[in-house]
């Protein structure tokens, strides 16, 4: 039983039958064009990697496949009494089942410092089940419900250029492949590096499109500069928007969501949301409009935090005199440098450490690095203790449930990690927002991430240029200042001005929320810390975790009533 809100059309070739969204099925259509004889694992990975809206179903004589699009993980399911009924939104099963919310795992999505993979996939409904990430549902003959993985990232490129080259004309074949089919076609701008590239070559494609910037909220912040620069250059106006920290729902805990359509999991992107609603609402033609955005640009071209642990292991000989030169650039005293460096812990043992270490069951044993797979994993004090166990329970029985990190290799887990994320952020912009406009990212377009993946860690990074592989894959489009401007600008001014306004109005309602009412939350202790004269990051990063969290469940639960 498929249950969504979107129609879904059965498409049959022989014996194959396939269910997917009506605008999906012409991008895979060539695919199995004159092909007798299907094997449905194969043909998986092309549904997985070409759809990108909605789940797809594959039935033939022998067994039965069950996927979403790559990066996607919005495919949900539950057996009911011997029938599978699966969905593209978990709330849609929720709602068909009345489930009730998982008081555990709102408990541990107020945990922000857990890293997101994996569990970024507990369901925030009991009884609901999400797909892995990379995986598919199989039925098969065994007659037994079974995931598996059918994606792993491409081996390294020994030809970086022709893999450059590859992402050029990708990167272009996705614009251009939308500049027709839309009757408005608007992007951002904000004065960094993936927007511009995006509108220059839209630009270089004659598009006809409308450029749109959040105005900076610091003087010491030269975006809006920059992006003016961008705009002139193209000659095309720049559509002034309020800034993100004026117009963000960063501190919102009661605020419905956008035509009162409730997301599978909190929206941790509030601090835009203001600025999406403004392009939403000046757009003029519902439904037939796209607005492109840069998600996915920093985590292909930009080196993550274990950029230098990966580059070692890649250089092999080479990698003593770059562990030298790491240790001088970072100040770092020559033997710890190396200890990190050479630090071989697997991801899943080194989570399972950080999870003891941060629930009270172990010490801690050394100190943290930013070569680690991810940073300290730390409990907020006014999670109630009643709760303590249940978190730790269910993030050691997911952790369990995994083989290992996204990949070996410490920088493309951090850089998969994190596009997973960027995924979800584009999902549910499309969700919230879908009907009156389609949001894309060329950077997270299958291809473009198999391909930006493979080149390996030393080409991410070049003295005096940002992005140097994007930089050589629009080379000729794009300008060089679009990568030599230097330093990126800086939003954190509204972070703590946002903070302290919150806390002015909420302190007195504390003891109204929903997550103090499921008693998840010590209001006493949450008080006693929004008390506090000094706002220290982390407590401001706790508190908007916070927020997010509970106004999804004020949400939720107007739902439920």
């Amino acid at each position: 039983m498929l249950i969504s809100q979107h129609e879904y059309v059965k498409h049959s070739k022989g014996n194959l039958e396939i269910y997917c969204i009506p605008c999906e099925y012409p991008k895979v259509a060539d695919h199995i064009q004159g092909t007798k004889e299907f094997e449905l694992s194969k043909l998986a990975v092309t549904f997985q990697k070409t759809v990108s809206k909605g789940i797809f179903v594959l039935v033939d004589n022998h067994e039965v496949i069950v996927g979403g699009a790559l990066f996607d993980v919005s495919l949900s399911w539950k057996m009911l009494n011997d029938i599978l009924i699966i969905s593209d939104s978990a709330s849609n099963i929720a709602r068909y089942c009345d489930l009730n919310i998982s008081k555990s795992a709102v408990a541990l999505n107020l945990i922000s410092s857990l890293p997101y993979y994996p569990f970024q996939n507990i369901p925030m409904w009991e009884g609901v089940n999400k797909i892995q990430p990379f995986c598919v549902l199989k039925y098969g003959v065994k007659q037994q419900l079974e995931e598996f993985k059918i994606w792993t990232p491409l081996e390294l490129s020994n030809d970086v250029e022709l893999t450059l080259q590859n992402i050029r004309e990708r990167f272009f074949e996705v614009l251009r492949n939308h500049t027709g089919s839309y009757a408005n076609l608007s992007t951002d701008l904000s004065g960094g590096v993936d927007s511009a590239a995006i509108a220059y070559a839209l630009k270089a494609q004659n598009a006809d499109i409308k450029l749109y910037h959040a105005k900076t909220d610091s003087k010491w912040n030269s975006d809006s500069e920059w992006a003016a620069i961008f705009a002139n250059d193209m000659n095309e106006s720049l559509n002034l928007l309020p800034s993100i920290g004026a117009s963000g729902r960063r501190y919102e805990t009661d605020m419905p969501y956008s035509e009162l359509t409730l997301p599978d999991s909190p929206v941790f992107w509030a601090d835009s949301e203001g600025y999406v609603e403004k392009i939403v609402n000046l757009t003029e033609s519902y439904g037939d409009s796209v607005h492109f955005t840069g998600l996915g640009g920093d985590e292909l071209f930009t080196p993550m935090p274990a950029y230098a642990w990966s580059v070692v292991r890649q250089n092999r000989m080479r990698s003593l005199s770059f562990g030298f030169q790491y240790c001088l650039l970072t100040r770092t005293p020559f033997l710890k440098g190396v200890s990190n460096l050479m630090n071989s812990m697997s991801f899943k043992e080194a989570l399972k450490t950080e999870i003891d270490i941060g629930f009270d069951y172990a010490k801690s044993r050394r100190k943290e690095s930013v070569l680690d797979w991810f940073g300290k994993i730390t409990i907020p004090a006014w999670i109630a203790k009643d709760y303590h166990v249940p978190c730790y329970q269910i993030a050691m029985k997911t952790l369990n449930e995994i083989s290992g990190g996204l990949d070996s290799d410490r920088s493309r887990h951090q850089a998969l990690e994190s596009l997973l994320f960027q995924r979800r952020v584009l999902s549910q912009l499309n969700v919230i927002y879908g009907n009156r406009l389609t949001w894309l990212s060329p950077f997270l377009d299958s291809e473009i991430i198999e391909s930006a993946l493979s080149i390996p860690m030393r080409y991410h990074s070049k003295s005096g240029i940002t992005k140097p592989m994007l930089y050589q894959a629009t080379k000729g489009i794009v300008p060089s200042e679009v990568f030599t401007r230097g330093f990126k600008g800086d939003y954190s001014t509204f972070l703590y001005k946002g903070y302290k306004e919150s806390v002015k109005k909420n302190i007195h309602v504390v003891r109204d929320f929903k997550v103090v009412e499921l008693g998840i939350v010590d209001p006493d202790i949450l008080v006693s810390e929004l008390s506090m004269p000094t706002a220290l990051h982390d407590r401001i990063v706790a508190f908007e975790r916070l927020s997010a969290v509970e106004r999804w469940l004020n949400n939720a639960m107007s739902y439920q009533s």
